[in-house]
C-alpha cells in the first residue's frame, strides 16, 4: 500500500510499478496457455494413437473400434472443456474493451470453422467421397484448419508462439496426407504434440511470449 502510494507521488515509481505489474500479467497468462498447449499436447497424441492402434481404422490390430474412437473423442473432449475453462479465467485477466470483442469474435470463429468443416465434409460423402479419403480428409482438414486460425490469431495479438504454432500445423496437416491412411495418424500422433510442446516451451522459457496480456 506504502510502496503504491509513494508511486503516486513519483512518475518514474509509477512506471515502475505499471511495468512490474504488465511483467506479472504476462508472465501469469503466458504460464496459464502453455499449460494448455502441454494438455493438448497430450489429448492430441493419446486420441490419434487410438486411432493408429485401432482395428478396422489404424495400422496396428489392437484396440476394437469403438473403443479407439471412444478413447479420441474422450481425449478431445477434456481437452476442449479444460481450453474453455482457461478462456472463462482468462476473462479476469484485465482484458476489456476492443480487445474483449476480438476475443470473443476470435472464439467465435472456432466454432464456425470446425462446425462448416463437418458440413463440408459431409457433403462431400453425401456427393460420393469414399470412405477412404473420408477417413484421410477429416483430421488433415480440421488440423489444416486450425493451424490457420492459429495463424490468423497469432497476427491478430501479435503472439509469436501462436503464429509459429500455426505454421507447424499447417505443415504437418499437408504432410500427413502423403502418407497416407492409416500412417497419417501416426504422424498425427507424433508431429502434432511435438510442434505442441516445441511451442509451450518458447512461450514459457524461450525470448519470445505471446502479447496479448499488454492489451487494455
Amino acid at each position: 500500500m506504502n510502496e503504491e502510494l509513494d508511486a503516486a507521488n513519483d512518475p518514474r515509481q509509477m512506471l515502475d510499478l505499471i511495468d512490474t505489474t504488465r511483467r506479472e500479467a504476462v508472465r501469469r497468462i503466458t504460464g496459464r496457455y502453455a499449460g494448455l498447449l502441454v494438455l493438448w499436447a497430450v489429448a492430441w497424441g493419446v486420441g490419434f494413437a487410438a486411432l493408429w492402434l485401432t482395428r478396422g481404422v489404424g495400422g496396428v490390430d489392437l484396440l476394437p473400434t469403438a473403443v479407439g474412437w471412444w478413447i479420441f473423442a474422450a481425449a478431445l473432449v477434456i481437452a476442449i472443456v479444460w481450453s474453455a475453462v482457461v478462456g472463462i479465467r482468462a476473462g479476469s485477466d484485465g482484458i476489456r474493451g476492443r480487445s474483449q470483442l476480438q476475443g470473443a469474435l476470435y472464439g467465435w470463429s472456432w466454432t464456425i470453422v470446425m462446425v462448416a468443416a463437418w458440413g463440408l465434409i459431409s457433403g462431400l460423402q453425401s456427393n460420393g467421397l469414399s470412405q477412404e479419403l473420408s477417413q484421410l480428409l477429416y483430421p488433415s482438414l480440421y488440423i489444416f484448419l486450425v493451424g490457420v486460425l492459429y495463424l490468423s490469431g497469432g497476427a491478430l495479438w501479435r503472439a509469436v508462439p501462436m503464429y509459429i504454432l500455426g505454421g507447424f500445423l499447417i505443415v504437418i496437416a499437408v504432410v500427413g496426407l502423403f502418407f497416407g491412411a492409416p500412417t497419417h495418424f501416426l504422424v498425427y500422433a507424433i508431429a502434432g504434440p511435438v510442434a505442441m510442446l516445441i511451442v509451450a516451451a518458447l512461450m514459457y522459457w524461450g525470448p519470445i511470449a505471446p502479447s496479448g496480456a499488454e492489451r487494455s
